[in-house]
């Protein structure tokens, strides 16, 4: 495919961008006191490098009511312009036509009380579910604190050297609390009508422009629908909200999705890519200024139909440029196989913003750390021996040959990816298929030599004789000593996910954490309608075909029975933040029965009895199928044995300890690079 539209430059005013390209604004917790570092430099100079047409760094406090915390950078002070100042240079410096913005954050309500030291404001006092705190209502010098704060901080980012500023007014922060009536209950100028609550971010456009110099470029990151319920501002109160914008001076309009505080997923696997262009494109429709379109575009395919649509004019890649700095060069050179694809499970990146961690990304090992993880040049050339291909072992394997290694990958079964085809089996889940690809991939090119269907025994370690071995052989499951746990009925979790046991009619899964409940949701959706199918039914209803509301009621379930259950008090507990409440959403709106608190003491021929937390009994009847996701235990009976022969071993991925796939390919690449 030629990407004709994708690498055609685009004018923002007198600004013009190479490509279209656009990494918006995400948090990456690399600031240190507010402050700009240099690992934040070395991101942001690496995707420079890597071919993007415009960067955002952000989101970048305005005031210090406004923040989130010392992790992210601030702009409410002169002291911090020296820092952004060294920023922009480095970035400049790495690629003299990239464009660099910074996103002007105001939180608002989404401010933590414990961090700014006071109640949070906002337009009107609410109880926020995402900062879990009560807000003040702006008075109208608050007002005008903040919008001059906005103005300020812009020409502190002019002073920098900024191309452009892009204010935040998406995701539920302060001018979308101006903006939605179920939040905005003042009486004033500054609410009721929409033209009351534009007020707001239209004088913040406005005091920008009085501020800075006609040549820096005002963007604005909008929400193209809040995804809050017809009381706040949905899809269709957006076109005039975006004209009063453009009416107001903006530049550019950046659509994303809707609140943090949505029950509507924005960004999980889950999400089909490109499900919200169709926010860019209502907003495209209604503005002359150039429109980006956000959320899960990452494929280079599918943003370039997006702009050949015009459907948007500008494409935002936030973690497929986190995954892969190098993804617009490798696009435009033709080498597409090569692109280090993101898998949108946001293990690396949003979970850790949510629990103040620096970013990382599963796949890719020195994000965030590019100095720290760059990979070490070869100072010997060694017989490397990885036993295991899944995530550990194949990432070891990558690593290892790159740097220059002879490397022999070695498989029990007939295929690579161990465990990452049973994760990819549940709905929504099959973006972890990409990873296989892109290591089958990696094996040809690199030249690693692999062994499929080769059980590994001491003698042919001694047979091949490597000065190294990294063990990568995985977990077990723990089978859990209950009673009845040998019945021909008792399963496998993940032959089940495989497909390679029966799937019953009333199903009980044991353990209800990640496999547990990905599990339930696979087997509540065991004979459902396909979306392929629905469509197409549905389509010819008015012939006599199947009606849209009978569609839907197959569309999301099958006819199987699924209960799970689960020792602790919380089901879930190994799933990321950003994705667990989804998934037990999920699994409450397909009626998966969750219990948790409960302990299974006996399996009979067609039951299951469990005690609760009060030790009271309970008992399944009429079970016919049972699935143990009770838990892994490491399978490292080779260790000592390799140990043994005096060959430097370590281990990598499960086979340490049962982690996530992130965590096994961050200790394939560590090991690999410190070979």
């Amino acid at each position: 495919m030629k990407f004709l539209k994708l690498f055609s430059p685009l004018n923002i005013r007198h600004m013009t961008l190479s490509n279209r390209i656009v990494m918006p604004a995400m948090h990456l917790n690399l600031a240190d006191k507010m402050f700009a570092t240099q690992e934040l430099n070395d991101f942001y100079v690496e995707r420079a490098k890597g071919g993007a047409g415009f960067l955002i760094m952000g989101g970048c406090a305005i005031s210090p009511l406004q923040q989130g915390g010392p992790f992210m950078v601030a702009l409410h002070d002169n002291k911090f312009i020296p820092k952004l100042t060294e920023f922009v240079d480095q970035v400049h410096a790495a690629r003299e036509d990239v464009k660099v913005a910074a996103q002007l954050y105001a939180s608002g309500a989404y401010s933590f009380e414990l961090v700014i030291g006071e109640k949070p404001i906002s337009s009107s006092s609410y109880y926020s579910r995402f900062s879990k705190s009560t807000s003040r209502e702006m008075t109208l010098e608050d007002i005008k604190k903040e919008q001059e704060a906005f103005a300020t901080a812009s020409l502190r980012c002019q002073k920098a050297g900024f191309d452009a500023v892009e204010i935040c007014g998406s995701a539920g922060y302060l001018i979308d609390q101006f903006l939605s009536p179920l939040i905005n209950k003042r009486t004033d100028k500054y609410g009721g009508s929409l033209e009351n609550r534009l007020r707001f971010p239209v004088e913040v456009i406005e005091t920008i422009k009085a501020k800075v110099d006609h040549d820096l470029i005002v963007g604005m990151r909008m929400a193209g629908e809040d995804f809050m319920g017809e009381e706040s501002n949905t899809y269709k109160d957006k076109p005039p909200i975006a004209k009063a914008y453009e009416d107001a001076g903006i530049d550019y309009i950046n659509v994303t999705g809707g609140w943090h505080e949505s029950r509507v997923p924005q960004l999980i696997m889950n999400l089909p890519p490109g499900t919200y262009t169709y926010l860019a494109d209502n907003i495209k429709r209604a503005v002359n200024v150039p429109v980006f379109a956000s959320n899960r575009l990452q494929d280079p395919v599918l943003a370039e139909k997006t702009l050949q649509a015009n459907q948007a004019d500008a494409i935002c890649i936030g973690r497929g440029l986190i995954a892969d700095p190098y993804l617009p060069a490798k696009v435009q050179s033709g080498n597409l196989k090569d692109i280090m694809q993101c898998v949108s499970c946001n293990q690396g990146c949003f979970d850790s913003v949510f629990y103040l961690k620096t970013v990382t990304c599963l796949r890719n090992a020195a994000a965030c750390k590019e100095r720290k993880m760059a990979l070490k040049p070869l100072k010997e050339k060694k017989k490397v021996m990885v036993i295991g291909a899944g995530p550990a072992g194949l990432e070891a394997a990558r690593v290892a040959a790159i740097r220059g290694h002879e490397v022999h990958l070695y498989e029990k079964d007939n295929c690579i990816g161990g465990l990452l085809d049973i994760v990819a089996a549940p709905p929504g889940r099959s973006h972890f298929q990409k990873m296989i690809e892109d290591y089958n991939y990696w094996i040809l090119k690199h030249g690693i030599n692999l062994n499929l269907n080769t059980e590994v025994s001491i003698n042919l370690i001694k047979e091949v004789s490597p000065d190294v071995v990294v063990l990568a052989t995985g977990s077990r499951l723990v089978s859990p000593p209950i009673p009845g746990m040998d019945k021909p009925h008792v399963y496998s979790s993940w032959d089940a996910l495989a497909g390679n046991v029966p799937i019953g009619e009333n199903c009980v899964i044991i353990g209800g954490s990640a496999t547990g409940i990905e599990l339930a949701i696979h087997l509540r959706e065991y004979g459902a309608l396909s979306p392929e199918s629905f469509k197409f039914l549905t389509f010819y209803q008015q012939y006599h075909g199947l009606k849209t509301e009978d569609a839907l009621k197959m569309l999301y379930t099958g006819r199987k029975k699924v209960t799970v259950l689960e020792m602790l008090p919380k089901a879930g507990r190994s799933i990321g933040k950003s994705t667990k409440w989804a998934l037990l959403d999920k699994c409450d709106m397909m009626g998966v029965n969750i219990i948790t608190n409960a302990k299974v003491s006996e399996i009979g021929d067609d039951s299951l009895t469990y005690v609760d937390a009060r030790d009271v009994e309970h008992r399944v009847e009429d079970v016919d199928a049972i699935y143990n996701a009770a838990g892994v235990r490491p399978n490292d009976d080779l260790y000592q044995k390799i140990k043994a022969l005096k060959i430097k071993v370590q281990k990598a991925g499960d086979v340490r300890k049962p982690a996530t796939v992130l965590e096994a390919v961050q200790r394939g690449y560590k090991v690999a690079n410190s070979i």
